[in-house]
């Protein structure tokens, strides 16, 4: 299920998750389930065998699956909204102030949940939950080149192998997901160079909201936006072999509803008004999920592009 379908109903809420889902791409595509309590067991891929051949009169080996489970922990994001009083006793529309204060804390919110969804590190915040960076396994990351490909601008010989390694390396990304990739992420200026060296192979539509969507063969690119302090969710200071601090990533990603890439969740957003409290009118939003890789093979990461 989307977000809007999982949470709550109320206008208020609705417009908070739209807001949310406006300034927060993934979530035009995360699927959600919904679970009770602090944890979940979600049973990831089967490991048996795909078939074999056996002779005549004799019977298959023995192909005996072990469940593998994922145990997502549900983590709480969220904050109070509070708006002084005084504003009232002064003459200002008290709820006017207070809707447009509680959509921008939903714009923010959306984009500190894209910055976790991608960078999420319980290392560093064992409130948190580990991002799509830290989910992924080796086998799924593929490295442009030992110390980054440029991806150069240009009609040189040397330009057009780089931007023919670039587009390979794009589609072997997409390749490498289970069924296919549903949506591709990067920086927009990752996504500018693509359009310049694949003129050919993106389309493009408006999306719910007017705004252009790309499409590389038929796949939807998004653009990762920025976190709330300005700054890019995937940057272009990663460092690749002898690289330096000038690489940025691309993901794939397929997402599904208790398969592959997926999200748990009570009850999605939660808005409520608590009212006055002391001095303040007190709005609190939390959103309870987790970001689970129920499937290895639906999300994948090529490291070490540079855009110059």
């Amino acid at each position: 299920m989307k977000i809007y379908q999982i949470s709550q109903g109320d206008a208020v809420t609705r417009q908070v998750v739209m807001k949310m889902v406006q300034s927060a791409s993934v979530l035009n595509f995360a699927e959600f389930y919904k679970m009770s309590g602090n944890a979940d067991y979600l049973r990831k891929n089967a490991g048996a065998s795909g078939g074999k051949f056996r002779a005549l009169n004799s019977n298959y080996p023995t192909n005996v699956v072990s469940p593998s489970f994922a145990n997502p922990a549900l983590k709480i994001l969220g904050d109070k909204v509070e708006v002084d009083k005084a504003h009232e006793r002064r003459g200002t529309d008290i709820a006017s102030v207070r809707a447009a204060e509680l959509l921008s804390f939903a714009g923010n919110l959306g984009k500190q949940f894209q910055n976790y969804f991608f960078n999420g590190y319980t290392e560093d915040n064992s409130d948190a939950f580990d991002g799509l960076k830290y989910l992924i396994p080796s086998s799924q990351q593929i490295t442009a080149s030992a110390n980054g490909l440029s991806v150069d601008l240009g009609n040189t010989d040397a330009a057009k192998k780089k931007q023919q390694q670039f587009l390979e390396l794009i589609d072997e990304l997409i390749g490498s997901i289970d069924g296919g990739a549903q949506v591709i992420f990067m920086d927009v200026k990752t996504l500018s160079r693509l359009t310049s060296v694949a003129r050919d192979q993106i389309t493009t539509a408006a999306d719910e909201f007017g705004a252009p969507l790309y499409f590389y063969n038929h796949i939807p690119v998004v653009t990762s936006g920025y976190d709330n302090s300005g700054n890019r969710v995937l940057p272009h200071d990663e460092v690749v072999g002898s690289s330096g601090a000038v690489c940025t990533s691309v993901y794939a990603v397929r997402f599904g509803e208790r398969v592959d890439l997926t999200l748990p969740t009570n009850i999605g957003v939660e808005v409520s008004d608590l009212g006055l409290s002391g001095v303040h009118y007190v709005h609190a939003v939390e959103f309870d999920t987790a970001l689970v890789l129920a499937n290895s093979k639906a999300a994948a990461r090529l490291e070490g592009v540079i855009i110059s």
